[in-house]
């Protein structure tokens, strides 16, 4: 059977990738640290199914220090989905989490990548790079915040190991959302703020702000595809995005038609480095990995919140 190696496996995206390549009968090596930067119990949660499953093996380790050069086989496909994740938590001394983990720890996989001849390695970037330019056709890498610039230097990494040889997709995550989505997203905060309790959502800027928003699924297909069906011989990197744009605004009246509740809303002036606008320009996705995003924004919303109406215990 063929081995996936997923990092970030018991995270948002990881743990919804486990599962669907599962069902199509890949054997799966998930990585993760369970760090506490949100409740490791949850991320076991979302390994519920996985963890069930006869071709799943569970690593616990770090990627700034596990050996992996003495797991990767010749003809793997590495899924490399962990990241220290968040634009606000990236400034200041959270930029050094970013360092380690987001660029060393990438460049460990590659150089292992290369030593052990894996087949490809296709690894999370994140429309972040882009900064304020994802929005029109002259979009450029220019980050705006500490993350950004993390994610921009494991592209550059990239275009590094891939000039030595190594097989590498790039894939510019635009917004996730859906079931599982972390706790510090905004759909899940929203969620929380419309059921009984008393958390309350910060609302940073006037909510105008809108992003490109694409469900877990239609990215879990994405990249699968471009982990196993993609041939190529390039570096190419692709927007994955969901073909939907929308404000923070709009997302907050959805949420509400949803829960038939109201977001309890505390506001606060923007922050530094989120990018009024976030559109995907995925002309050459749907070409090269033959896909499109196929979930409404509302649909998509209604599913994170049938996942968050029995679990989610609200704030007292």
């Amino acid at each position: 059977m063929t081995r996936a190696i997923i990092t970030g496996v018991a995270g948002f995206i990881g743990s919804h990738l486990s599962e669907e390549l599962l069902k199509r009968d890949y054997t799966v090596i998930g990585i993760d640290n369970f760090d506490h930067w949100y409740d490791p119990d949850t991320k076991y949660k979302n390994l519920e199914h996985s963890l069930a499953h006869h071709s799943f093996e569970l690593i616990k380790d770090d990627i700034r220090t596990i050996n992996f050069s003495s797991l990767f086989e010749e003809g793997d496909t590495v899924f490399h989905l962990a990241a220290r994740p968040g634009v606000q938590d990236s400034w200041g001394n959270g930029f050094l989490d970013n360092v380690e983990i987001n660029i060393y720890g990438t460049q460990r996989i590659f150089e292992a990548g290369l030593e052990t001849n894996v087949r490809r390695v296709a690894f999370a970037s994140s429309s972040s790079i882009y900064g304020s330019t994802a929005k029109d056709e002259g979009r450029q890498i220019q980050p705006i915040s500490p993350y950004g610039v993390s994610k921009a230097a494991c592209e550059q990494l990239a275009t590094v190991y891939h000039e030595r040889g190594l097989s590498l997709v790039p894939l510019r995550y635009f917004t996730v959302y859906g079931p599982r989505q972390r706790p510090d997203m905004a759909m899940n905060r929203l969620f929380r703020a419309s059921l009984p309790g008393s958390y309350r959502f910060p609302l940073r800027g006037d909510g105008t702000q809108s992003r490109e928003f694409t469900f877990v699924n239609d990215v879990v297909e994405a990249t699968i595809r471009a982990g196993f069906h993609l041939d190529i011989s390039s570096l190419e990197a692709f927007d994955i995005g969901g073909g939907i744009s929308a404000s923070l605004n709009d997302v907050i009246q959805m949420i509400q038609e949803i829960t038939g509740s109201q977001p309890r809303i505390d506001n606060f002036p923007l922050p530094p480095g989120d990018p009024q606008v976030t559109m995907a320009s995925t002309q050459n996705t749907k070409e090269a990995l033959e896909w499109q995003a196929s979930t409404s924004l509302i649909d998509g919303l209604h599913s994170q919140y049938l996942s968050l109406r029995d679990n989610l215990v609200p704030s007292a």
